[in-house]
């Protein structure tokens, strides 16, 4: 019987690692299938394979190389690493594009595939990619020859050619790199800078990724001052997303760091539907939002001039940097833009000038996915004077909510919750 069709989200596929498509034989036909995608009419294009730490990582990749093989291409093992670093080595190495073995912020069972362009961005054409595994036959991995491509020798080299370098000497900092991909990355990009590291989330054992550690479980303040550190890095499972948090100014998401980075500018920047509306308020009219995801995101970025752009979850994008978010070069971004008369960062950082608007979130599993224009309590809430946002996530079987407004989001948030529950 013929496996189910391979179908891409919002940032590549991702799902339970060992069921299809991300077991041995669906890797292998992804491969197959970005082999000549990618590649075009070029003669034995250059691919690039890079990881974060989950267990289950090394064999994707293997699949992934043979099937790329299969397909004529040449497979280069970039190893563990950030996948803004995947996307910075594509061009500097002219390679036709990149596979980046990761589930990002999910929990380690997890696994997925990020599909690089020549230009080290994210692959848009889902489409296309989806057509070709329609048409093509199923892909017994163990049929394949065994491929063990040869490794980069320097795959972080573009990478760390290309971060900011604010003079950090003198500063106590925590960097948590969830126990994923950026371990051996970042730390030695902030010594080299002169910080002082006290580490967290840095022991990856193959199932820790995310777990109770980055940028979705970050230190309190009071974790940070007892640790002696005035400004906590916290990064997720691939290192595109950052959460920092300030001793003094606590937990700051990407809604802070595009105050910081762009309040006091002009011109337009970019957020997402999910921006707090008080950061919408603060840029007075500045603000221009996209649809969730960075991919989005970027497209609004390009369409509107914007120089930057940031979801609150912490995805960071900038037009003169790398061709994907990453979480260090944020937060480098952001510590070289508040330097004091010594030329080193102001800390507390400046985030005030803007006010939060109350919110309140909620996440609802959604095996099923019914027409959202049912749900009642929606309008109510809109004609109550919020503002509500209801999506599918395009990486989790979840109905996300999210209400904002002068009074009780919470009350509204569970009676769309419960409404949707009711449908589902």
């Amino acid at each position: 019987m013929s496996p189910p069709p391979i179908r891409f989200g919002t940032d590549g596929l991702r799902g339970p690692a060992g069921q299809w498509p991300l077991n041995e034989d669906g890797a292998a036909t992804v491969g197959l299938a970005l082999a000549g995608l990618l590649g075009g009419a070029e003669r034995a294009p250059l691919i690039f394979i890079g990881r974060d730490t989950r267990e289950s990582g090394p064999a994707l990749c293997a699949a992934l190389a043979r099937g790329l093989a299969a397909g004529g291409a040449r497979a280069i093992d970039a190893g563990v690493l950030p996948t803004a670093a995947l996307s910075a080595l594509v061009p500097a190495r002219g390679a036709a594009g990149a596979l980046m073995v990761t589930a990002s912020h999910n929990a380690w069972p997890d696994n997925g595939v990020k599909v690089l362009g020549p230009d080290g961005r994210k692959f848009t054409e889902s489409s296309a990619l989806e057509a070709i595994f329609d048409q093509m036959p199923f892909t017994d991995h163990g049929e394949l020859p065994p491929a063990a491509p040869p490794v980069d020798p320097d795959p972080l080299g573009p990478w760390r050619e290309a971060m900011p370098r604010p003079d950090l000497r003198g500063l106590r900092l925590l960097i948590d790199c969830a126990h994923g991909a950026a371990v051996d990355a970042a730390p030695p990009v902030l010594e080299a800078l002169g910080a002082t590291l006290v580490r967290r989330g840095c022991a990856p054992d193959g199932r820790n990724i995310n777990d109770g550690v980055g940028a979705l479980s970050p230190p309190s303040a009071d974790e940070l001052r007892a640790a002696g550190c005035a400004l906590a890095i916290c990064l997720d499972g691939d290192a595109d997303r950052i959460s920092l948090v300030d001793a003094e100014a606590g937990l700051l998401d990407g809604d802070d760091l595009l105050w910081l980075l762009a309040g006091g500018g002009q011109g337009p920047v970019c957020g997402t539907v999910m921006s707090n509306g008080g950061l919408d308020a603060a840029m007075a009219g500045r603000l221009r939002r996209s649809a969730v995801g960075d991919q989005s995101l970027w497209l609004e970025m390009l369409e509107s001039g914007a120089p930057i752009g940031a979801e609150p979850s912490g995805h960071v994008l900038f037009i003169d940097g790398l061709p994907t978010g990453d979480g260090l070069y944020a937060a480098l971004r952001a510590l070289g833009a508040v330097v004091d008369a010594t030329g080193r960062p102001r800390l507390p950082l400046p985030v005030g000038g803007w006010q939060r608007w109350a919110q309140s979130s909620r996440k609802v599993p959604s095996g099923s996915r019914p027409n959202l224009d049912r749900l009642r309590a929606v309008a109510e809430a809109e004609a109550a004077g919020m503002r509500v946002v209801v999506r599918y996530s395009g990486t989790e079987p979840l109905l996300r909510i999210l209400v904002e407004g002068p009074a009780a989001p919470e009350a509204w948030a569970a009676r769309i919750a419960d409404e949707f529950a009711s449908l589902a």
